[in-house]
């Protein structure tokens, strides 16, 4: 008998809720979830016998009975994420409850290269981890990737040329299950909300600084503005009138300071015109120079170098200080190699402290470093794929 749109949608939300924070009690689900005790128990009875979920023990109770807890179970279904990036593919498998069974890199010779990074050979990379896996009950695939995802044309809506190219109906004509598409940052927020088991916050801010500068909001377990691109395009925040000038036409944005790409554009023009600078120790030629590179400059005391980021950790501040003053975000999470050195973090904090204002503080416990790995925008995506196959996310 076909399931009710109700009952799927109930059982969904249950489901959700063990994500975010099981083990659980069923009368604590209901509470949550705004399911009636009755139906919650008809459920997860029903979910119990197909393998869903498990029982993981008892929570005691001042009064009555020990409340028996529920937790996820990896139910034999695996999801894929992706993740396209400037100088690689990355993919991982994942079982129902997110963990990472297999990991794969696919990488180019060179960032954005125009014959090894197009649809065809991420379809064929794909293709083959997938065969790899061919044993799997695999449901869908999540692609997270830098830009926006347009339906309507199957491409992605970005101001870099190399992925506005890209044309995925070739791509979802080839592979057999469902693929899912979103902004890598967005994807990343997902996953930070149903598979962090150490915090189950309503609202928090996921504050990515790599090649670009995104933020993605997960607003009462959402992702706040999903429908309109523009939300979380903190690269076009301007924090100086009178800066360089951007390639959205406007002076002073913040991708001007504290983006890999420009911090990259800074540290190869001080290769070339600075009279000491470690730089050259590190790399044969300005256009050799990587962005860990810089950061080992960093940690010499390269006067130049220290320049440079410090002033790109001030304008993230005064960004992370302005979405306080909209956003009443249980955590920031700072997902960036530029957070990861403790001198820069600690740069951060004091130019909060010295720039609070009374009605929005930044406190040191709301703010989180995640540390960036290869692999996380293609967790990413295993993410998405879990919430818009299993959990019915829009």
């Amino acid at each position: 008998m076909a399931e009710s749109t109700q009952r799927r949608r109930n059982r969904q939300k249950i489901l959700e809720d063990l994500y975010v924070y099981a083990p659980a009690s069923r009368i604590d689900i209901a509470n949550r979830t705004h399911i009636t005790p009755a139906t919650v128990t008809t459920l997860t009875a029903a979910m119990l016998d197909a393998g869903e979920i498990a029982e993981d023990g008892e929570a005691a109770v001042k009064i009555g009975r020990p409340k028996v807890l529920l937790r996820l179970t990896a139910a034999d279904d695996y999801y894929v994420g992706c993740e396209l990036r400037a100088e690689a593919y990355t993919f991982v498998l994942t079982d129902a409850t997110g963990k990472v069974v297999d990991h794969q890199a696919t990488s180019f010779s060179r960032q954005f290269d125009p014959i090894e990074s197009t649809v065809q050979t991420l379809t064929s990379a794909l293709q083959a981890f997938l065969a790899q896996h061919h044993d799997k009950h695999i449901l869908a695939v999540g692609i997270a990737i830098p830009g926006h995802y347009e339906p309507d044309t199957q491409r992605i809506a970005s101001d870099h040329p190399h992925w506005s190219q890209f044309d995925f109906t070739s791509l979802n004509d080839a592979i057999n299950v469902p693929v899912y598409y979103e902004n890598n940052v967005q994807a990343m927020a997902i996953t930070e909300r149903l598979f962090n088991s150490h915090q189950n916050d309503e609202t928090f801010i996921f504050f990515h600084v790599a090649l670009g500068v995104v933020c993605s909001t997960i607003y009462h377990g959402r992702i706040y503005g999903k429908h309109n691109p523009l939300v979380g395009e903190v690269a076009h925040m301007v924090v100086n009138t009178e800066g360089e000038l951007c390639s959205c036409g406007r002076r002073g944005c913040l991708q001007t300071y504290s983006s890999e790409n420009w911090i990259m554009r800074k540290a190869r023009v001080l290769y070339q015109q600075a009279d000491q600078t470690y730089l050259r120790q590190l790399a044969k030629t300005p256009a050799a120079l990587t962005f860990d590179e810089v950061l080992q400059a960093y940690d010499l005391g390269d006067t130049g170098v220290m320049n440079i980021l410090t002033n790109a950790i001030k304008y993230l501040a005064v960004a992370v200080t302005n979405f306080t003053l909209l956003i009443d975000a249980q955590r920031i999470i700072l997902h960036g190699r530029i957070f990861e050195r403790p001198a820069l973090f600690r740069q951060l904090q004091q130019y909060l402290q010295t720039n609070q204002v009374t009605v929005a503080t930044v406190t040191t416990r709301r703010l989180v470093v995640k540390p960036a790995l290869l692999y996380d925008g293609a967790v990413g995506g295993a993410g998405l794929a879990i919430g818009r196959d299993r959990l019915g996310f829009a």
